[in-house]
């Protein structure tokens, strides 16, 4: 019915239920309305509701909109970014997703990092661009861990628990064809080349995570992972002072909560194992994972 959602995403709009958070999105475009109703095929998305974040993506209101075919990115009204080409409008509403968050979500720390989890137990893998950590977090939920988060860890001050916010998985570059030849080619977007980031392409997330985005988890790792095209597996443990310096640099809205973020990430690493890990293949780190998993399991 992807006409009909269509209509519904450019009139009144849809409500997006993901994991812990919700999102009521617009659009005229026709690549954001049909590229969520593949993507968030699996979500609770309905046309009724309050929304943590109201979000449009449409034409420019300005001269712009004639100079070629572009799209902005605006939050309760305001355009956040400069115009982007048409074709890159649904990696845009994703990306304008990711600040409405760490822009906006001050109480619990926002850490940039995936979360996944297996028999209850949540791991973080925080990492920079080009680390390796979408394409290692895509191959982990696609074998059976659950998806918590791509991109956002949502910690609970109160609690130390990890939050869920379930949505697509971004990849780039090289890792869409190695996920397409993993999962197949199904669960993915169209690739939209010549970004910022290079060639990009979105993975839905499987149906079991969205089923479970709301059931929070409680961390027992944290790991910092470097993908080096034929590296040997290697992992090294890192103490408490090490992981605590490097999640610093992860943490987003760290000079809002202050003393209860410092907090937060001193409780992480007291009650995690932290790893380095280092891998040449998708195969080598989903197996260094899974053995620290195993490691840990009382």
């Amino acid at each position: 019915m992807p006409a009909n959602f269509r209509k519904l995403v450019a009139g009144c709009g849809v409500v997006i239920q993901a994991g812990s958070l919700s999102f009521r999105l617009r659009s005229n475009v026709r690549l954001v309305a049909d590229g969520v109703h593949h993507l968030y095929r699996y979500h609770p998305v309905v046309t009724y509701g309050l929304a943590d974040f109201s979000v449009q993506v449409t034409p420019p209101r300005s001269p712009r909109r004639w100079l070629g075919r572009q799209v902005n990115f605006r939050h309760n009204g305001a355009a956040t970014f400069l115009p982007l080409p048409y074709a890159q409008a649904l990696p845009l509403l994703e990306w304008g997703l990711n600040w409405c968050v760490y822009e906006h979500v001050h109480d619990r720390l926002v850490l940039h990092a995936a979360v996944v989890e297996s028999d209850a137990r949540a791991l973080i893998i925080p990492a920079p661009p080009g680390s390796g950590k979408s394409t290692l977090v895509a191959g982990l939920c696609y074998s059976g861990w659950r998806l918590l988060s791509d991109e956002l860890a949502l910690l609970k001050p109160s609690s130390g628990e990890v939050e869920g916010l379930c949505r697509p998985i971004s990849l780039k570059n090289a890792s869409i064809g190695v996920m397409r030849e993993y999962a197949g080619a199904e669960p993915f977007s169209p690739t939209v080349s010549d970004t910022t980031k290079g060639d990009v392409a979105l993975m839905r997330p499987p149906l079991d995570s969205v089923e479970k985005a709301a059931v929070p988890a409680r961390p027992f790792g944290v790991v910092f992972p470097l993908f080096s095209a034929g590296a040997a597996p290697s992992m090294t443990e890192l103490g408490p002072a090490s992981a605590f310096s490097q999640l610093l640099e992860s943490a987003f809205n760290l000079s809002v909560l202050r003393e209860d973020g410092f907090h937060v990430l001193a409780d992480l690493v007291e009650h995690c194992r932290c790893f380095q890990i280092r891998y040449g293949s998708l195969a080598d780190g989903m197996a260094l994972v899974q053995e620290i998993h195993e490691s840990g399991k009382v």
